[in-house]
């Protein structure tokens, strides 16, 4: 089977995609909840964190290009090692994306269609996400094109009508109690989106050579997702002020506020941007998913293991049933040391045995 290519603007969309998803709708509630007014500060720390290691991974592509993370992995470590830090990789992304369409099926359940069974929607979303992944990853870049547009469309007019119920006055004390709750936000936005630049290395692999500019390009968007996720952040403390850390889907909330005569309900709209980039996410997941167990297992069919992965992931959103307080355990506590220990040690082992290795003169990069 022929490997797909995409251009590299098709990849900065796949990246921008993946960076904004579902993230601009879940996270800014409860991030707000533990951060409070400084919330934009603990997207700062936790994004500069998330910028150092995405500047990791553009140099292991700068020094292995066309390769992917498994792959430079196996040329650094060796292909014991590597296996043994991929083991985590995977169980991550199994997590990621069971949890997001999960989020997503019980947001439809309890806002949309209370009558209707959650695993009615669990069913739908993995069906129609394993056919777009199956459909490969061109097709999937110049779909998501149009939806990322038409969802930021959606967030950006939500921001702009919003403006008649901003309070400024919302906006301070900015560090009420002090730099600890600040913290503690930036610890919950690492684990729940900025320990996961590494999965660009999975995706790079797919771009047709050469790449002018490309690096300089995904920092750019990676610096204009973070102003997103803070203006909406901003915006939501602008509406609600001190009870804007309640709200869980705060885009939604916000926009259920906005009086837009004739139109009524627009916080379906937005609910309908949510499920989109959520769909879109979960669809980047299982591709890079899919693509790590095809390389370690050496296969040559790209698209066998799809349907399984979509199964197992299935399985596990059926099972997955978290109280409210063992999910906030959960996200506020277990993610992100496991991202840590899944995503950026590997990829801080792999940067430090490879320099290591460079000057001693022990490491061998491709010829570019």
């Amino acid at each position: 089977m022929n490997k797909q290519t995409i251009s590299q603007d098709q990849l900065i969309v796949l990246f921008f995609v993946y960076l904004t998803g579902s993230v601009i709708v879940n996270l800014p509630g409860p991030l707000i909840g533990f951060a409070h007014n400084g919330v934009w500060i603990s997207l700062l720390l936790s994004g500069t964190v998330a910028m150092i290691q995405l500047l990791l991974v553009l140099y292991l592509d700068k020094e292995y290009p066309g390769k992917s993370f498994s792959e430079y992995s196996q040329a650094v470590l060796g292909t014991w090692p590597t296996i043994v830090i991929v083991i985590p990789f995977i169980s991550l992304l199994f997590e990621m994306s069971t949890d997001i369409v999960h989020e997503v099926g019980k947001y439809v359940n309890s806002s949309l269609m209370r009558q209707t069974p959650q695993y009615i929607f669990d069913i739908f979303i993995f069906t129609t996400v394993a056919i777009t992944v199956r459909a490969g990853i061109e097709v999937m870049s110049r779909m998501f094109t149009i939806l990322i547009f038409i969802m930021m469309l959606f967030i950006v007019l939500t921001l702009l009508f919003s403006i008649p119920n901003y309070h400024t006055e919302f906006l301070f004390p900015i560090l009420p109690d002090g730099i600890k709750p600040v913290l503690h936000g930036a610890y919950l936005s690492y684990g729940f989106t900025h320990a996961e630049p590494v999965l660009l290395a999975l995706l790079l692999p797919f771009v047709r050579r050469p790449t002018p500019n490309l690096h300089k390009k995904l920092v750019i968007v990676f610096g204009i997702s973070i102003i997103l996720l803070i203006a909406v952040a901003i915006a939501t403390i602008l509406v609600f002020g001190p009870l804007a850390g309640e709200r869980k889907y705060s885009m939604v909330e916000v926009a259920r506020m906005i009086d837009l005569q004739p139109i009524q309900r627009v916080e379906f709209i937005v609910g309908i941007a949510l499920i989109v980039g959520s769909y879109m996410k979960a669809c980047i997941i299982i591709f890079i998913l899919n693509h790590l167990v095809v390389r370690i297992c050496k296969l040559k069919d790209e698209n066998v293991f799809i349907l399984p992965l979509t199964f197992i992931n299935m399985i596990s959103a059926f099972l997955l049933q978290r109280s409210e307080a063992k999910l906030a355990e959960h996200i506020t506590v277990i993610l992100p040391i496991w991202k840590l220990t899944g995503f950026t040690i590997p990829l801080l082992l792999v940067v430090a045995i490879h320099l290591l290795k460079k000057m001693l003169g022990l490491q061998k990069t491709p010829t570019k």
